[in-house]
């Protein structure tokens, strides 16, 4: 996921920050959205979440639908 973070803020610039949380070892206070689908769906990980929305829960992470879904929601390369 790092290295796919990295990526898509090389593409993007800085209209897209990204960052690996790890949802064991992490305060999971500050992402009270991952802490709340976690209480209430279970371990469905990798979780990917734009603007606090969790986007496709326990599949893969593909950079091709991560950029669909960042464009659908107005993010421009």
């Amino acid at each position: 996921m790092r290295v796919l973070g990295e990526i898509l803020e090389r593409d993007f610039g800085d209209r897209v920050t990204t960052k690996h949380i790890d949802v064991v070892d992490d305060n999971m206070d500050q992402y009270p959205e991952v802490e709340d689908y976690l209480r209430r769906a279970g371990m469905q990980l990798p979780l990917l979440v734009i603007n606090g929305k969790i986007i496709r829960p326990g599949t893969g992470l593909n950079y091709k639908e991560i950029v669909e879904e960042l464009e659908a929601m107005g993010f421009k390369k």
